[in-house]
This record gives C-alpha cells, sequence and structure tokens, in this order.
C-alpha cells in the first residue's frame, strides 16, 4: 500500500512540473525565456555578432576603397541589423543590437586597414 501511495505523489509532483518546464524550456527561442540554455543564446549571439562582423568588413573596405567617408550608418545592413535572422533566435532587437556591435568592429577595421593601404599608393 504504501509503494503505491509513493508512487501516486510521485506521478501527480512530475504531472505537475511538466507544464511550468514546458513553458520556460519551450519553442520560444533565445530571448523569451531568461531561464533559457545559455549555450544556445551564446550560439545566437555568436551568429549574429559574425553575421554583423563579416558585413561590416565588406562595407568598410568598400568605402575606404571609394575614398568616401567614414560612416557604418549610412548602410541599409547596418540599419537594419537583421541579415541572417530566423524567428526562432527570439529577441530581434537583441540580434540587431549584436549585429551592429560586429559590424561597427569590421567595418573600423577594414576601413582603417585599406584607407592606409589606399595612402600609400
Amino acid at each position: 500500500m504504501r509503494n503505491r501511495y509513493m508512487s501516486a505523489v510521485t506521478l501527480i509532483t512530475l504531472l505537475a512540473a511538466a507544464p511550468a518546464c514546458a513553458q520556460t524550456y519551450g519553442n520560444g527561442g533565445y530571448g523569451r525565456y531568461p531561464d533559457r540554455d545559455r549555450g544556445y543564446a551564446r550560439e545566437i549571439e555568436r551568429h549574429a555578432y559574425d553575421q554583423g562582423y563579416r558585413q561590416g568588413i565588406e562595407e568598410g573596405r568598400n568605402d575606404a576603397r571609394h575614398n568616401r567617408d567614414f560612416a557604418p550608418s549610412r548602410h541599409s545592413e547596418y540599419r537594419n541589423a537583421d541579415n541572417g535572422y530566423h524567428r526562432d533566435y527570439g529577441d530581434r532587437e537583441y540580434y540587431r543590437r549584436t549585429f551592429r556591435r560586429g559590424f561597427d568592429i569590421g567595418y573600423r577595421e577594414a576601413y582603417e586597414q585599406n584607407i592606409r593601404y589606399s595612402r600609400r599608393r
């Protein structure tokens, strides 16, 4: 009798906990639930940063080679900042901030490197 009682209590406890787990770790993507696995969040953050960084390098190199002023915000890729974004990633604004941070750094590096090169010629 005692084993049946313990089994019933265990089952009820597990069933009661299941909806809470589903709410915290459900299909929502990063940014919706603060308790979400940080490994996944870091992967999304790295993806956004890398997308921005690569795009920034391309635009910075182009601007320097064409003797344009240093202005990362002139580019629609910077303003939109959602290249590579997918709704499963969660918070779009967080993705955009991370993308722009990568874009700024990539743009600055490429612009400065290429502007020095173009002045030496």
